[in-house]
């Protein structure tokens, strides 16, 4: 059956006001626009996401929670994980290998550039980088989580938010 891991970049967020933090920074209308559209894109794709994991960043968890909502995903099952806020490519990979083998479809909301380098590093996929509310699809051969590398990889595509229209 194999594994498929879907990337994607947080939604546009609003810019840190005066005196806040970044990882408390919330999505700016667009960006719930944005990720609805993600969701809605899944949805037609018949997608069957078993699991959702994301950063703990603000605009992260709205992200996934919008994408949830638009392919009847459980909120409550979404996992927020620490680690992913400020990850490097190792901890992102180290995350997909302790996934639940159970779970074919994953769906993993993060942030740039620790994204684009870890779908470069895995697939070999040179491209010109995700943007905010962007989606790569990652397929791979193998059925367990913690055997997924370079070897038995491919990318699929990648979509970014002016790629999604009511057509597709």
């Amino acid at each position: 059956m194999g594994k498929t891991l879907y990337i994607v970049r947080h939604a546009k967020a609003k810019a840190t006001e005066s005196g806040g933090k970044d990882i408390d920074r919330m999505l700016a209308s667009e960006g719930l626009q944005q990720s609805s559209r993600l969701g809605a894109y899944l949805y037609k794709k018949n997608t069957e996401i078993t699991a959702i994991l994301c950063s703990s960043a603000m605009r992260a968890v709205q992200t996934a929670e919008q994408i949830a909502d638009q392919i009847n995903f459980d909120i409550s099952k979404i996992s927020i994980d620490e680690d992913l806020y400020e990850a490097s490519v190792r901890i992102v990979g180290n995350k997909m290998a302790e996934l639940n083998n159970d779970w074919n479809e994953v769906l993993l909301v993060g942030h740039n550039p620790v994204l684009s380098y870890f779908v470069e590093y895995l697939t070999e996929h040179h491209f010109d980088g995700m943007r905010t509310g962007s989606l790569v699809k990652i397929s791979s051969t193998v059925d367990d989580w913690s055997e997924v590398s370079k070897e038995n990889s491919s990318f699929e595509y990648y979509i970014a938010p002016e790629d999604i229209t009511t057509e597709n």
